[in-house]
């Protein structure tokens, strides 16, 4: 194989697929790390970590993903999503994260904000994952 011709042979670019869906799980699970260390301890990663960055990396793989998708005519069956006993405690643990981002406020106000943002994120949920029947 010739190092000009490997770009065009269909099973590095399968390889490149299968290993950029690698990445972007790592890079999730690191974005979503640190958004729980930045939630539970303000100020703990910030000056180290740039978040932007990160989401830049999410994005871009997200980019590299689709772009090898469709020139390698790869497609997957829509699943059905289904309710896990670990939903409420993703939920918990979501109030409880966004209450503490919001301490400055009145609890009162607090509560509120934070209800209504569960709520918005119920909504895109929804509205992502909503089944086409």
């Amino acid at each position: 194989m010739q190092l000009k011709n490997i770009h065009k042979d269909k099973d590095f670019l399968v390889i490149v697929y299968k290993l950029s869906y690698d990445l972007l799980l790592l890079l999730l699970v690191t974005f979503t790390g640190v958004m729980v260390v930045e939630g539970l301890l303000p100020g703990f990663l910030a000056g180290k970590v740039s978040l932007t960055k990160i989401g830049l990396a999410i994005f871009l793989m997200l980019g590299i993903i689709a772009y090898l998708g469709k020139n390698l005519k790869i497609t997957y069956k829509k699943l059905r999503l289904s309710k896990t006993k670990l939903l409420p405690v993703i939920i918990l643990f979501s109030f409880l994260l966004i209450g503490n981002s919001l301490l400055k406020f009145a609890i009162f106000e607090n509560f509120i904000i934070t209800l209504v943002t569960l709520f918005i994120i119920f909504l895109f949920y929804e509205i992502i994952f909503k089944s086409q029947d």
